[in-house]
């Protein structure tokens, strides 16, 4: 669990510092980095989740160069959302003190965000997207979001256990031992 939030402190800093252009993290690397966070957020209930989740989205939407890659961005945003949120409902929600403390504590939320989709960060470095579009479109806090985030994992679960049961079993055989099996009666 501390792996989770010595992430928070360094993933940002590494998303935000252009001084580490060498170790920067390619597009996609970025926005699993952004959902994974997201997913401690949502996990955690940490206040500030919402917010959270309009910024990173934002800056996924905007620093896509086109659609195919704001698409994957997007997919590889939320999946290590869901995989992080249920890495952490499986540690039955342990360090989520810790974890909200440092959540609520980003750099990110010092951004400005823009209605054209334009993002200042706090370190005065500005993201303007390829083409203006509407924030107020990309993400609708929602009260409910830790409750049907927590509905589907468990259903998820319960379907894997369902399937794990139903699964025809496989008779397992050495084919070296199968060529010898005879000479021991």
């Amino acid at each position: 669990m501390k792996k989770y939030i010595l992430s928070l402190a360094t993933i940002f800093c590494l998303l935000t510092d252009t001084s580490l252009a060498a170790n920067k993290p390619t597009y996609l690397e970025e926005a699993a980095a952004l959902g994974s966070i997201a997913g401690q957020g949502l996990a955690c209930r940490a206040k500030k989740y919402h917010k959270f989740e309009l910024l990173a989205r934002a800056i996924v939407v905007s620093k896509a160069q086109n659609e195919k890659m704001q698409k994957d961005g997007l997919n590889a945003f939320n999946d290590a959302k869901a995989g992080t949120f249920m890495d952490i409902e499986a540690e039955n929600f342990s360090d989520c003190d810790e974890i909200v403390y440092a959540f609520n504590r980003q750099k990110i939320f010092g951004a400005t965000l823009y209605t054209n989709g334009k993002i200042k960060m706090p370190d005065g470095n500005v993201i303007v997207p390829r083409k203006p579009y509407d924030v107020s479109k990309l993400y609708k806090k929602d009260p409910e979001a830790f409750a049907k985030a927590e509905a589907a994992y468990k259903e998820a679960v319960q379907n894997a256990l369902e399937n794990s049961k139903n699964r025809e079993k496989i008779k397992l055989q050495d084919a070296n031992y199968a060529d010898f099996a005879n000479q021991f009666e």
